[in-house]
């Protein structure tokens, strides 16, 4: 399976995953910085996907923490780590839970 499979395999992961918490889920496909548009009752969060933790560097950070100041919504980073999804805040760098 090519790199490129593997992150899109990832990215569909986290789209049901989200999907399964409520939220309508547009997957943009080989966009950056921005993979997934989720929309929920008014509540919009924008999401990149990085299968691997290693591959969220700093400039990764930056780039979705000024996406986030730009656009005014909630820009997370999705990363899988000891085989879960966790949803990152580029900006603190903390763990956000999705209910």
């Amino acid at each position: 399976m090519s790199r490129y499979s593997k992150g899109a395999e990832f990215e569909r992961k986290v789209k049901r995953l989200l999907e399964s918490k409520g939220f309508f889920v547009i997957r943009a496909a080989a966009s950056k910085p921005i993979d997934l548009v989720c929309i929920r009752k008014g509540e919009v969060i924008v999401v990149e996907c990085k299968r691997d933790i290693n591959k969220a560097r700093d400039k990764v950070f930056r780039e979705l923490s000024k996406l986030s100041l730009e656009l005014r919504v909630k820009v997370l980073l999705a990363v899988r780590t000891e085989g879960e999804i966790v949803f990152l805040d580029p900006q603190t760098h903390s763990i956000v839970n999705i209910e």
